[in-house]
């Protein structure tokens, strides 16, 4: 039997990485003109699977397409595999083994997703992951591989070589780690009167590491191998495998939104081709982590993005509107938000009736032809018989490039196989509902990490496409009068006396809505 690995002595249980999703990297590849094979059919390969946290939501969302994974740990191969035998899928195989025996005798792969491997791996293996991405991949596939970079990790890389000195002093893992953060906590105290400039970078360093788990801080810190690279000096090393560079997920962090106008001319003189211009970027931003996209050099992207190649996707977005009350064609400005800090303010009445449609139908997406119609819809609406501003789909497709760059709204390729409204027999994910069973962090049919409320998780658990309302309704009930769940008001808790059949139905149906509005309801078969 192999000897274990550190994966297997501390697991790497992984996520769901929505940038790798065959329909995000099908997306990016289309927005810049390239023809890509089709999502729901399909196959992938991830070169460092961990336990399938990754591959197997995927294969639950696209049965029509195949995947197979491969990692060193045998103890995350076996979990993988045991997940895969309790949902019963037949489109997933994770195989265990070395990622420099995958060779052309595998096959071709429209996909390949490498997260999290590269940079921890020897340069032979390093070399294999893009030869793999060449030689495996489909004519018009696309390739997803993740890596730390410099120049932030020179700074990262330093607080992680006194952590490795001081930790190797140590056997056990679990000492291991608490003697590296213990240390980490005596350099920022000791430092704070002897060098403020050393002080400030161990403080935002241990910021970091503190928010992280033990399983990343030790395979991220404390790993014998973590190679960062330049961007330029992975680039180069994937077009000798005869790859090219496609993008970033994201685009908004292959350009300088950002920053001041006079500060991205210099960066565009100082880097003419985007390779250097975004390793410019890169140097003024200090960046630490890459997600980048490869695909054959024969296949030529087309950067000069216009507006109408927007129309070809389906879009949605997070944004909400900010405050109430105010009329569409009025002249007032509104503001929807975003995720964190990010928000658009506009007071012109066809974006403002675009951004409330989107808002409307979130998680579901449009077209952009339904998306336009549903805007003149609201504007109608709202004046009546009085004249009415018009939505033109050139115009919405302007508005939806500038909100992507910046990451306000979404595209996609493949229609969701979530529920946009709640059945009357609701039925969640099967793998929602699998590790429900087994904690409060699910993952939802958009592929992203869902924390569940004690609400949601218990109703979640119970949602197999067998009971309607009436039948929820009671379980909702035991669950209250057991303790199990508790209703609270501004008061505190609300007396059994007072937990009546229609509040119960009303916080069911509510319930049943967070659910939907999560994406981890099913459409309805049959």
């Amino acid at each position: 039997m192999d000897s274990p690995t550190s994966y297997d002595v501390v697991p790497y249980w992984g996520n769901p990485y929505r940038e790798s999703h065959p329909d995000q990297l099908a997306s990016v590849a289309r927005l810049f003109g390239l023809a890509t094979p089709q999502v729901d059919s399909c196959r992938v390969l991830e070169l460092g699977c961990s336990s399938g946290s990754n591959l197997i939501p995927m294969a639950v969302a696209l049965p029509g397409a195949r995947f197979l994974g491969i990692d060193l740990s045998q103890r995350q191969i076996e979990e993988g595999r045991s997940t895969i035998a309790s949902l019963g899928l037949r489109n997933v195989e994770l195989v265990h083994g070395n990622i420099d025996t995958i060779g052309p005798g595998q096959g071709i792969f429209d996909y390949v997703i490498c997260h999290g491997v590269f940079s921890w791996v020897p340069r032979d293996v390093q070399d294999h992951i893009l030869r793999v991405c060449s030689r495996n991949l489909a004519a018009g596939g696309v390739a997803y591989v993740s890596y730390n970079t410099y120049p932030g990790w020179f700074m990262r890389g330093m607080v992680r070589r006194m952590m490795g000195f001081h930790a190797r002093r140590f056997s056990d893992p679990s000492t291991q780690l608490e003697q590296a953060r213990a240390l980490l906590d005596f350099l920022f105290q000791a430092s704070s009167g002897i060098d403020p400039a050393y002080h400030a970078i161990l403080s935002r360093e241990i910021s970091i590491l503190r928010q992280c788990n033990d399983s990343y801080v030790y395979h991220e810190h404390l790993e014998e191998i973590n190679e960062p690279l330049f961007f330029h000096e992975f680039i180069d090393r994937a077009e000798r495998e005869g790859l090219r560079y496609l993008a970033e997920p994201h685009l908004s962090e292959m350009m300088a939104f950002d920053v001041p106008a006079e500060i991205a001319a210099v960066l565009g003189k100082v880097g003419p081709n985007i390779v250097q211009f975004e390793q410019y970027l890169d140097f003024l931003k200090n960046r630490t982590f890459r997600r980048t996209l490869l695909c054959h050099a024969d296949q030529i992207p087309d950067r000069d993005i216009v507006p109408d190649r927007l129309h070809d996707f389906l879009v949605a977005s997070r944004l909400k509107r900010r405050g109430e009350g105010g009329r569409l064609a009025g002249p007032e400005e509104w503001e929807f938000s975003g995720d964190g800090n990010a928000s658009v303010k506009t007071a012109a009445p066809v974006h403002k009736a675009v951004l409330t449609a989107l808002e409307r139908a979130w998680p579901a997406p449009l077209t952009g032809e339904s998306l336009s119609h549903r805007a003149q819809e609201l504007l109608s609406l709202e004046s009546g018989s009085g004249e009415v501003p018009q939505v033109e789909l050139g115009g919405v497709g302007e508005l939806l490039l500038s909100l992507y760059l910046k990451q306000l709204v979404e595209i996609s390729v493949h229609p969701p196989r979530f529920a946009a409204t709640v059945a009357e027999f609701p039925q969640a994910s099967p793998y929602a509902r699998y590790q429900a069973e087994r904690g409060m962090v699910v993952t939802n049919l958009r592929h992203e990490r869902v924390q569940l409320g004690a609400l949601d998780h218990e109703l979640l658990r119970h949602l197999d496409g067998t009971r309607d309302r009436t039948s929820l309704a009671p379980l909702l009930a035991g669950a209250l009068a057991s303790g199990q769940l508790t209703i609270r008001n501004e008061s505190g808790p609300l007396p059994e006396t007072e937990q009546t059949a229609d509040l119960i139905s009303e916080i069911l149906e509510c319930s049943l809505a967070s659910l939907g509005r999560q994406a981890l309801l099913q459409p309805q078969t049959g």
